[in-house]
Order: C-alpha cells, then structure tokens, then sequence
C-alpha cells in the first residue's frame, strides 16, 4: 500500500500487481519517469542495478523477470523486466544523478522500500521481543542470558542487513571496519544523516540492546559517510 504523501506519484500509477498480489513495476514505463528517451540509455542503470543486487547476494531472477511489453503501435513486442520494489530502488539509485527525474524516483523508491520493511521488520521484532522477556522470566543464569543476547544481536544484524539497510554497527560488522568506537561511529552518523538528507530519505528507527534507539540507512548512504575515514582499529 502507497503512503498518503505519495499516494498521486506518478510512479505509484505505473505500479502493476500480479494475479498473487505481487507488486511489481514495468521498466518499460519507469523509463521516461526517470527522464530517459531511449531504452539504450536506460540499459545503463537497469544493468548496474542488476550486478548491485548480484554484489549483495539476491537472486536476479526473481527482482529482474524478463517480459514481452505490447508496443502502442503497430511494431512487435518490446522486450520489458518486471521490476520488484527493491530491483525498481537499485535502478533509481543508479540512474544519472543531474537529473531531476532520478532524485525523484530515488525519493519515491526509498520511501517505499522503508515503509515496507518498517512494518515487515516490526512483527519480527516483537517476536524476538517476546522470545527475551519468556527468557527472562525463566530466570536464566548471567552466563545463559550474555549467550543469548549475543544470539539475539546477530538475529538482528540479519534482519537489519535483508534490504540493504543498516545502523552505523551493522554496516561496520559486515564490512569488518575495525573502527567502532561509539566517538567514531557517531561522526559516521552524523555525515550518513547529512547525506540522506539531501535525497530526501529519512532514517528508520531501530532499536538496538546496548544503545538504544539508532538510525539505520541504506548501505550505499553508510558507504558514502565511510569513505576516506581512517577505519583502523582506534589507539591505546
């Protein structure tokens, strides 16, 4: 379901759902909403956007389907890929940044990706809520609970990284940056929160056992505050 703010959004127009209530968006028609005339052109995006899902490990085929769009005209069918929310993100994010088009799909995109995870992630996170407080009525040794809470923050540092969106710590895990430091890791935030600003994206709250409320953004906003850092291990 659309958010109200983007409920005419052209890109919400374009949205098309399969028999099985599968979203999906045709690249076909997101092309000349991004501001591309030629489909060679937009190939460009698509095929980063293909080998960016690659890197992080999702099954192509099932976020890039191939498809036959019927031509308006006389002409055969046009070769067409059936988007999923994540894959039609991914093309945004890779599209020409000079155009205005492209920010706009980015915003569109991003927001729906978070609205979607927020209330995916929610219901898990209040299982495993429940799971800790059955745990703790048990009254489990010290020695039991350290176990399991360290259990339970490799759960979430799985859930955080499904859809491409970490804290500031979980990005550090998964890229193994030495650097944790809580001094360290706030600057990080602080550039990864100016960065998502100027798209337009807004961070998703998590919440974390040891610091509580954190933001949380897509990996390419945590890429970009991380770069040219010193993330070696901080001194003695």
């Amino acid at each position: 379901m659309s958010s109200p703010a983007l409920a005419g959004s052209p890109f919400d127009a374009i949205r098309r759902t399969r028999a099985g209530g599968v979203e999906f968006w045709s690249a076909r028609d997101l092309m000349p909403l991004m501001g591309y005339s030629s489909w060679r052109n937009f190939l460009v995006p698509l095929e980063r956007a293909k080998q960016s899902a690659v890197n992080q490990g999702h099954d192509v085929t099932s976020h890039f389907a191939g498809s036959r769009k019927v031509s308006r005209g006389r002409g055969p069918a046009q070769f067409d890929v059936e988007l999923s929310r994540f894959a039609a993100y991914l093309v945004a994010m890779n599209g020409d940044p000079n155009k205005p088009e492209v920010a706009a799909a980015q915003a569109y995109f991003a927001t729906q990706t978070r609205a979607a995870e927020v209330a995916r992630d929610a219901s898990m996170f209040d299982l495993m809520r429940a799971q800790i407080d059955q745990l703790e009525a048990a009254q489990r040794t010290a020695e039991e609970a350290k176990a399991i809470a360290a259990k339970t923050d490799a759960r979430l540092d799985s859930i955080e990284g499904r859809h491409d969106w970490f804290t500031a710590l979980g990005y550090a895990r998964l890229h193994r940056i030495e650097n944790t430091s809580t001094r360290f890791l706030n600057s990080v935030g602080r550039q990864a929160s100016a960065i998502a600003k100027t798209r337009g994206i807004k961070p998703v709250k998590v919440q974390h056992a040891l610091f509580g409320e954190v933001n949380s953004y897509p990996a390419w906003v945590w890429e970009l505050a991380f770069d040219g850092r010193d993330t070696g291990p901080q001194p003695l």
